[in-house]
């Protein structure tokens, strides 16, 4: 037999006639006019002379470590035999190796495509190696396989004497990848959890954080609080007074609450409500209600008040007539007084003393079917209860409560009428409605002796409307007009109303048509203590075939202001004396408003 090596692939060139076929890479040579015979052919031969073991760079190899060329399949499987017993016999590390033995059916399972072959299972154009660079000219160990046992970890390092490198194929995840996914999703746990915790507050809601006195709020407002009968019994001293209900929550439409004051959409919600019904056994119907709302803080109550005493000071919720306004001291922080009628079949009289104290308001409704009550005695009853809930709510205690006539507050136009100073005609019926104040164009009553809207002297003049609407009862047409005119100085305007009132008084003598009665003279204060007076006339025009024109007219002046009120009335549908000059002495005042 021929000597002569054969013709055998390179590593990574497998032959296309053997597939399987296992390539040594410490047995290929650099170029095919340079290769030497196959180790194993060497053994064959030469059984008795065994090669002196070396280290050799190994690597892993895709095909079949038993299987040899197409034509030395048996010698492969002899030497294979007799290799192993010459490594026993020749090599003095083969007692350290771990035997290969069936090798090809350890990896079948793992075995790669052959590369060298086209999907239709021809041969292809092997690829051209790189060269591989020989450590030393002696052959090469066998490789050692690594047995596919689940006990042992897949990914290992060769010892630092071993011959042979592992190569990790391994496609399980690393660890730290598994680590950072974690780290990052405790991270969003993390951050929404913060988020969720630190959420803003609501509005009006306290602070967790604020300590009892920054956030009152937390305290409980309690329910004695509120005005006792015994308390009540000083509005009416000789009148037995009982607690009729109390209740925490009012709804807005109880027919049991406090006259005027208004709680629209934008008021200020409180914390906590306290409100308590009283009657008593007098034939007049003597009766009150007390309030007591608490709110987050200071400032709040303090917005709840300014919009809670607008509308009381206008009063227009429901047709309703201003009778008065008292101020009140020594009570609380803030405080005021009105006395209302409701004129209805019966005319009931409400005065409704409004206070704050610290972020709490408290508010009494007094009412009597016969006369007004003052406000001394309500504020008097209202601090009585006052006392008990001032101190927490960290408001002024009441002390000496005091009262004094005021003009009443003018919560819009200064210098005008509002539509709850003017009386009703009919009871239980009627309601007014004011006009934008305008340039004067009133003709007056014909006895004023002067052209009213061009005569000389004031500096200003203006005119206000109202009309009176859904009263059957009244003249198509039904209303008052009050002219206002300004003087450089107070005796300007005293002189002024003084002429037109000395005008009217003596009409009739130079007008054959008119006629004047019922003169009368009014006095009141104004706005910072200016004197109020005038003078009221019943104006009769003989209009002819008949007719007969009748005014109610009322002159006067208050500091720099003079003042013409004029009504067209019948004889039949008029205002009482006393309720028109009441209404003189109101437009004065008003006047005296003015800025």
């Amino acid at each position: 037999m021929s000597e002569e090596p054969t013709c055998r692939p390179r590593r990574g060139m497998p032959d296309s006639s053997a597939p399987d076929e296992a390539v040594d890479t410490a047995q290929a040579s650099p170029s095919p006019a340079q290769a030497s015979p196959s180790p194993a052919r060497h053994q064959a031969k030469q059984p008795a002379r065994a090669a002196a073991p070396r280290r050799a760079l190994l690597l892993p190899d895709d095909d079949d470590a038993g299987q040899g060329d197409t034509g030395h399949g048996s010698a492969g499987q002899n030497n294979a035999g007799r290799g192993n017993g010459a490594a026993a016999a020749d090599d003095p590390d083969a007692a350290f190796r771990r035997p290969t033995g069936d090798t090809a059916g350890r990896r079948r399972g793992s075995r790669r495509p052959d590369r060298s072959r086209t999907p239709q299972g021809r041969p292809g154009t092997p690829a051209t190696p790189a060269p591989v660079h020989r450590a030393s000219a002696r052959p090469a160990p066998e490789p050692v396989q690594q047995e596919e046992d689940d006990s042992r970890p897949a990914h290992r390092r060769a010892e630092p004497d071993s011959d042979q490198l592992v190569v990790d194929h391994s496609t399980t995840p690393r660890w730290w990848l598994w680590s950072l996914v974690a780290v990052l999703l405790v991270a969003v746990v993390v951050v929404a959890v913060s988020r969720l915790n630190h959420q803003a507050p609501i509005a009006g809601a306290p602070s967790p954080s604020a300590s009892p006195s920054a956030q009152p709020s937390v305290t409980p407002l309690p329910r004695d609080s509120l005005m006792s009968a015994e308390e009540a019994s000083r509005i009416a001293p000789k009148a037995t007074w009982r607690e009729d209900s109390t209740e925490s929550k009012v709804p807005n439409d109880s027919p049991q609450t406090v006259s005027c004051v208004v709680r629209d959409a934008a008021h200020p919600n409180p914390v906590a409500t306290w409100q308590r019904s009283l009657s008593s056994n007098a034939t007049t119907g003597t009766s009150a209600v007390n309030r007591v709302d608490s709110y987050p803080d200071e400032a709040t109550a303090k917005t709840a008040f300014t919009a809670e005493s607008a509308s009381l000071e206008a009063c227009n919720s429901v047709p309703a007539l201003i009778v008065s306004a008292s101020s009140v001291t020594g009570l609380a922080d803030q405080a005021i007084s009105l006395t209302v009628a409701f004129q209805g079949a019966t005319t009931q009289y409400h005065t409704i003393v409004l206070a704050r104290t610290g972020r709490e308001i408290l508010a009494v409704d007094a009412a009597d079917n016969h006369s007004p009550i003052d406000a001394a005695p309500a504020a008097s009853a209202l601090g009585a209860a006052a006392e008990r809930s001032c101190t927490s709510a960290g408001g002024t205690c009441p002390a000496r409560v005091t009262t004094a006539a005021i003009v009443p507050p003018s919560p819009a136009d200064p210098g005008w009428l509002i539509t709850s100073d003017l009386p009703r005609l009919t009871p239980d019926q009627g309601e007014w409605q004011a006009a934008t104040p305008a340039g004067l164009s009133s003709k007056g009553t014909q006895c004023e002796g002067v052209t009213l809207a061009s005569v000389s002297g004031p500096t200003a003049r203006e005119q206000r409307t109202y009309l009176l609407y859904k009263d059957p009862s009244a003249p198509q047409g039904f209303g008052v007009d009050t002219l206002r005119f300004t003087f450089s100085k107070d005796a300007d305007a005293a002189a002024f109303a003084k002429k037109i009132g000395d005008n009217i008084a003596r009409c009739s003598k130079t007008l054959t048509t008119a006629k004047v009665s019922s003169p009368k003279t009014f006095t009141g204060v104004g706005e910072n203590g200016l004197a109020i007076s005038g003078r009221t006339f019943l104006v009769t025009q003989d209009a002819g075939s008949g007719q007969h024109v009748i005014f109610q007219v009322a002159i006067g002046s208050v500091g720099r202001s003079a003042t013409y009120l004029l009504a067209n009335v019948t004889s039949s549908y008029r205002f009482s004396d006393d309720a028109w000059s009441q209404l003189a002495v109101r437009d004065a005042q008003r006047a005296s408003q003015a800025r």
